[in-house]
């Protein structure tokens, strides 16, 4: 399964997750409204911190304390996220090791990039930095409250994946041995 993560954090979440206390459900669903704007956002259940540090696919999860707020989302809208931050400084960190990606970039209060990072070998030195944990060791103290999000062109995105999907079944399976040379060569039927 590998390291995954996709936050948004506004404010100190250090200083939330030190401090504790019960995130408030209605301010989340109002951060995610707020963040994917145009979108159908319905209450699903909730989970905690580590579960959901990289949500499926359609789904995000927010917790928001005094201090701080966290957003879990795959599908990140920067623009609507420096609108909403409003004065608070914003971090987006996004880590996946299946393919190797990493992208981090962090904001002040005043909306000024303070700095940006694409190094992989530097995500858990920057999550442990920012957030005081990583991906791999995130606490599963933290409830974080679940919204299924429906975007406005869903139904047209899940017309190009069937398609894509009913096109390759169609191709049919294509088996494949190894050639001498350590290349894969196609089996001919």
């Amino acid at each position: 399964m590998g390291v995954k993560a996709s936050v948004v954090v506004f404010g100190d979440l250090k200083t939330a997750l030190r401090n504790g206390g019960e995130p408030d459900k209605a301010a989340a669903e109002a951060v995610i409204r707020a963040v994917r704007p145009g979108c159908a956002v319905e209450a699903a259940e909730d989970s905690d911190l580590a579960d959901d540090i990289y949500p499926a696919d359609g789904f995000a999860y927010v917790a928001v304390l005094p201090e701080a707020t966290i957003v879990c989302d795959r599908e990140i809208d920067v623009d609507a996220v420096l609108e909403f931050a409003a004065g608070r400084p914003v971090v987006v960190f996004q880590q996946h090791s299946g393919d190797g990606s990493f992208g981090f970039t962090e904001w002040s209060a005043d909306g000024a990039e303070v700095r940006s990072e694409d190094d992989y070998e530097a995500a858990d030195a920057i999550a442990r930095e920012v957030f005081g944990f990583t991906a791999e060791t995130v606490s599963s103290d933290l409830v974080v409250h679940g919204f299924r999000i429906t975007r406005p062109d869903q139904a047209e995105r899940d017309a190009a994946m069937a398609a894509a999907v009913a096109a390759m079944v169609a191709q049919g399976p294509t088996r494949m041995r190894m050639a001498p040379d350590g290349s894969l060569v196609p089996i001919e039927d």
